[in-house]
């Protein structure tokens, strides 16, 4: 604090300012006037920069923030971030990325609490403002273990849908992209049939599709995965750039506690939206970025057990919420490896690494030692 106050001290003797000084000298300290994400470097990191209202009210329509989080920017009248390390770094990279190639993907890890839900926003905001399609998701646990109504696919295969949510994800989707699908004019590439009357052509809009799924809400879970496909397979050919940020994927890959008809537990692949968000995991696309966030407050008291070591010895039913509430998980890692699961250990992830060019350029790198192939290619 004494540090501060000479630095102000020295201001203000050798500097002419008028009456405002104390204002504006406060202001440069916290804040930046650049609400455009693309214009943002190292020197301001730390500082805060303020959304457009407009902007905010499109992109975080339905979410993006957790309760006390809403609760403060209420307090304030404004949507204001503080530009962190992380995100200036994802953006550096999305910047210089080559889009021709599969997409990357970006994680942001650390303790609770830690500001990577405002990083991932602030990535967002950046996506919006570069032109990206934006396909993001804030709750994957409302899909996976608390969906406002569950019930078994209409399909041949056996699958749970969530039409409520899948509805209200197609709400958010068009509140955040309907700009950039105006001016793009995507258009479905293959046929869908929804009924006996209503079908969707080759060469319809894309926004046809949303547009069913929130009309038809039985139809919602299909319609957002046969969107999703359809944005895949449009930014393979170069029509669009798509941006997928999610926040707490780790959710991907846990247990879900939804249920069959038959009482048996359904897993992440079982319900229609989730199944359809995963495959944007995959590389078999182009022209896009995957960023996410992992959080180890989603782990569950069985996920405590097996990696805790502690033997089992009651029922996890007994055991209290305060006793095993999400923030009980200081022994736990906060690495995305530790986070993600085995499902997520995909080292050649790259279609390139399985052709034979790619594994002369392992052998090559690696020297045809074992030890040097586990350490090249662990960290991808």
């Amino acid at each position: 604090m004494n540090n501060h106050l000479k630095l102000l001290s020295s201001l203000e003797s050798n500097t002419c300012f008028s009456e405002q000084q104390p204002d504006y000298l406060s202001r440069a300290f916290f804040r930046t006037d650049l609400s455009n994400p693309a214009e943002h470097n190292d020197l301001h990191h730390g500082l805060f920069y303020r959304i457009p209202n407009d902007i905010a009210n499109r992109l975080f329509l339905l979410g993006g923030f957790d309760k006390l989080q809403q609760e403060t920017l209420k307090v304030f009248q404004e949507t204001a971030i503080m530009i962190r390390k992380p995100a200036l770094e994802v953006i550096d990279y999305l910047r210089r990325t080559d889009f021709t190639k599969p997409p990357n993907s970006y994680v942001l890890y650390g303790p609770i609490g830690s500001g990577k839900t405002f990083s991932l926003n602030h990535i967002l905001h950046y996506g919006f403002m570069e032109k990206f399609i934006l396909i993001n998701c804030t709750r994957p646990t409302d899909w996976i273990n608390w969906p406002q109504e569950q019930a078994q696919s209409t399909t041949k295969v056996k699958r749970i849908d969530t039409p409520l949510d899948a509805a209200i994800w197609l709400q958010t989707f068009k509140a955040q992209n309907m700009t950039i699908l105006d001016e793009l004019k995507l258009t479905s590439l293959n046929r869908y049939t929804w009924s006996q009357r209503e079908h969707t052509e080759p060469g319809d809009p894309i926004q046809s599709i949303i547009e069913h799924g929130i009309n038809r809400i039985n139809h919602a879970s299909d319609c957002m995965a046969v969107l999703l496909k359809e944005l895949k397979l449009n930014s393979a050919k170069g029509n669009c750039r798509l941006m997928v940020v999610v926040d707490k994927a780790n959710a991907f890959y846990e247990p879900s506690r939804l249920r069959f008809p038959d009482r048996t537990f359904a897993t992440v692949d079982d319900i229609t939206i989730a199944r359809a968000f995963k495959k944007l995991f995959r590389k078999d696309w182009q022209n896009g970025a995957i960023v996410a966030s992992v959080c180890k407050k989603l782990v569950v008291p069985y996920r405590l057990l097996s990696i805790s070591g502690i033997p089992k010895k009651e029922n996890d039913r007994d055991r209290t919420y305060k006793q095993w509430g999400p923030f009980n998980v200081k022994h736990l890692s906060d690495y995305p490896k530790s986070l993600l699961t085995d499902q997520d250990r995909q080292w050649l992830q790259r279609p390139i690494s399985k052709t034979d060019d790619g594994q002369n350029e392992i052998r090559f790198l690696s020297g045809m030692n074992p030890g040097q192939v586990f350490h090249i290619c662990s960290d991808l």
